[in-house]
C-alpha cells in the first residue's frame, strides 16, 4: 500500500537517494523539553522500477512502528563523538525484532514508488550531554544517507521544592495536559492539574504482562548517599512499586548500575495512604538517579501524589 505524505505537520526536508532507495527524516518540532519523548519520522521510498524487499529491525516491544537503531541503521550525530555508535536499545530492555532474533520475521516489501513510514525514538538522555543541547543528525543505511534534521532540547521548566530533589514531585506544575519533570509515554497516565495527582488507568493485558510505568527526568546526586522517599498513593487493584534507579557512565553511555525496589502494599479501596521508605546508593560511580513509578498485576486505577525524596538526616 502506498502511504501518502499529504497533510504532514512535520518539518520537511529533501530526500537523499542511492540504489533506488530514498530516506526522508523529519522532526515534528524544532524544540523539545527534557520530559518530552522525541519520535523522529522516517519515510522510506522505493524509487526503483522493481519491487524491493527491505530488512527493517523493529525496537521491541513496540515492533509495530518503532525502528531499532544500532545494527543495519545508524544515527550519525554531528559534533558528538561519544554518540557515533548511538543505539536506542539499552540492555536489559528487549532486543530488536529482526531475522536474527525472530524466525517469524517478515521483511517490508515495497513496489515501485511505494513508501513506508516508521518512527525512530531518539533517547539522547542515555548519553552524557548537558542541556540545553542542539542536535543535528541523519540516518545511515548501507551507504544511503537521509537528509539532516536539527532540533534543540531544553531543560524542564519544572522546579524543585526546598530539599526535595525530585522536580515537580507534588504534580502541581505543567502545561498542555503534561506535568513538568515526568516522562509520560501514552494516555494510560493522566495528570490532574487541579487536584495535583498522576492517575494510571491500566487494562488487564498491560497489567498482567509488561505492567505500566512513568519515569522522572534524571536528577544529579552524590553517592554513596541516603534518602527518605515519601509518596501518597491509592489503588483500585494494581500493585505498586517505585524503582529508585542509580545511573552512571559505562563505556561512554548512561547505564543503570544500582536500584532500590520500594513495594507499596495497600488495600484496593481507593483510599489515600502516605508511605515512607529509606533508599540508599552505595556505589560511588552513581551520578544520577531517576524514579520509575510502576504498577502491575491487576487492571484498574492507581493515583500518585506528594512525592518527595530528601537527603536523610544523620
Amino acid at each position: 500500500m502506498k502511504i501518502s505524505l499529504a497533510g504532514s505537520a512535520a518539518i520537511l526536508f529533501s530526500f537523499s537517494c542511492v540504489w533506488g532507495m530514498q530516506l526522508k527524516l523529519e522532526s515534528p518540532q524544532n524544540t523539545y523539553y527534557e520530559e518530552q519523548q522525541i519520535l523522529l519520522n522516517l519515510t522510506i521510498l522505493n524509487n526503483s522500477t522493481e519491487t524491493e524487499s527491505y530488512i527493517i529491525e523493529f525496537l521491541q516491544p513496540r515492533e509495530s512502528n518503532w525502528m531499532y537503531i544500532g545494527n543495519l541503521h545508524k544515527l550519525e550525530i554531528e559534533g558528538i563523538p561519544e554518540m557515533a555508535n548511538f543505539t536506542n536499545h539499552m540492555p536489559p530492555e528487549p532486543k530488536p525484532h529482526s531475522p536474527e532474533t525472530n524466525p517469524e520475521y517478515k521483511p517490508v516489501v515495497l513496489k515501485p514508488d511505494d513508501t513506508y513510514k516508521i518512527l525512530i525514538p531518539f533517547f539522547y538522555d542515555y548519553y552524557p550531554v548537558e542541556l540545553p543541547k542542539t542536535f543535528k543528525l541523519r540516518l545511515h543505511w548501507h551507504g544511503v544517507y537521509s537528509n539532516t534534521v536539527s532540533f534543540t532540547v531544553l531543560p524542564t521548566k519544572g522546579k524543585k521544592e526546598k530539599t526535595n530533589i525530585i522536580i515537580n514531585g507534588e504534580f502541581s506544575q505543567g502545561e498542555n495536559g503534561k506535568p513538568y519533570g515526568w516522562k509520560i509515554l501514552d494516555d494510560k497516565a493522566q495528570w490532574d492539574s487541579s487536584q495535583h495527582f498522576l492517575l494510571y488507568d491500566v487494562d488487564r493485558r498491560t497489567a498482567e504482562n509488561e505492567g505500566y510505568w512513568v519515569y522522572s527526568v534524571f536528577h544529579k546526586i552524590d553517592s554513596p548517599s541516603d534518602y527518605v522517599l515519601s509518596v501518597k498513593t491509592k489503588t483500585s487493584g494494581p500493585i505498586i512499586i517505585i524503582f529508585v534507579e542509580g545511573w552512571g557512565i559505562v563505556n561512554g553511555r548512561r547505564r543503570r548500575i544500582e536500584r532500590n525496589k520500594c513495594f507499596y502494599h495497600q488495600p484496593a479501596n481507593q483510599t489515600w495512604e502516605t508511605q515512607v521508605r529509606n533508599v540508599c546508593f552505595k556505589k560511588s560511580d552513581v551520578k544520577w538517579m531517576r524514579l520509575k513509578l510502576y504498577v502491575y498485576g491487576a487492571p484498574g486505577k492507581v493515583w500518585f501524589s506528594d512525592l518527595s525524596m530528601v537527603p536523610a538526616t544523620k
